[in-house]
């Protein structure tokens, strides 16, 4: 009967689909560390973050992802000299501004106390969190490591950037089809609800690396410190690709001038 093998037909176009949509990112993080390996060539990280065999003199150690995962991390490393002054440099910054705001929200508690006393109201009192840390420690975090991520996307790829400074589409050659890049910066964030105050915040340096037949990116500014970015696929194209890569300026530019893209894109079959 022709039910049951239409059934049959169906089911096994469902698992092949699947097993596809499984091994695309098996491929493309197995891609991942080849095309990367000759811009970053530093002693792994071990689970806990301290470097291989303890070694001091490198500054920088990369943790490579495991089968199927698509995230790459460079960090700063702990034992080298250099990096833990600049650590304890970093820290004094950050006690100072942690320090600043803990007086805001002692201050906001006082004001707050004052009017229930006097109208029996309650107004907002500041919370204190990481991102007290200030501009100093957001900026420390940025420069003492790279995040390196590869997605697979359907139709478009589209993000916001909280930025002052717009991203730049540039061209790009040897595997690529475009780069969009935002230069770290600081911006304004406005406060919370009924306070003036605009607090600086840090954008670390970005790039978006993107593969497959596309269309121009689109950048949009949607205020003062925020901007969309779209980049979809072009007609007809079958899928496209973006690594993601974040932190540290110098080796921001290492990787988008060292990294083998051609074999990343000819691992991705483009």
């Amino acid at each position: 009967m022709p039910r049951p093998a239409f059934w049959l037909v169906l089911v096994a176009l469902t698992l092949d689909r699947a097993a596809a949509q499984q091994a695309e990112p098996a491929a493309l993080s197995g891609a991942l560390r080849p095309a990367l390996a000759r811009a970053l060539p530093f002693p792994e990280a071990q689970p806990d973050g301290m470097p291989a065999g303890g070694v001091t003199e490198p500054l920088w150690i990369v943790r490579w992802p495991a089968a199927g995962d698509l995230r790459v991390d460079v960090l700063a490393n702990p034992l080298n000299p250099g990096n833990h002054e600049r650590a304890m440099k970093a820290e004094a910054e950050i006690q100072r501004a942690a320090m600043a705001s803990q007086r805001k929200s002692q201050a906001d508690y006082e004001q707050a106390l004052r009017d229930f006393q006097r109208n029996g109201t309650v107004g907002d009192i500041r919370e204190i969190s990481l991102r007290d840390d200030g501009v100093a420690g957001e900026r420390y975090d940025a420069e003492s490591q790279l995040t390196i991520r590869a997605d697979e996307f359907g139709d478009a790829h589209a993000f916001t950037v909280a930025t002052s400074r717009l991203p730049e589409a540039l061209p790009a050659s040897g595997g690529p089809a475009v780069i969009v890049r935002v230069a770290a910066n600081t911006y304004g964030e406005p406060g919370a609800a009924g306070d003036s105050e605009i607090i600086i915040r840090f954008c670390a340096e970005q790039a978006w690396v993107y593969f497959g037949a596309l269309t121009t990116p689109v950048i949009t500014r949607r205020s003062d410190d925020s901007v969309a970015v779209s980049v979809a696929r072009a007609p007809g194209a079958s899928r496209g690709v973006v690594v993601s890569i974040s932190g540290n300026v110098e080796l921001v530019n290492r990787v988008l001038q060292q990294a083998d893209w051609g074999s990343l894109k000819a691992h991705l079959g483009g």
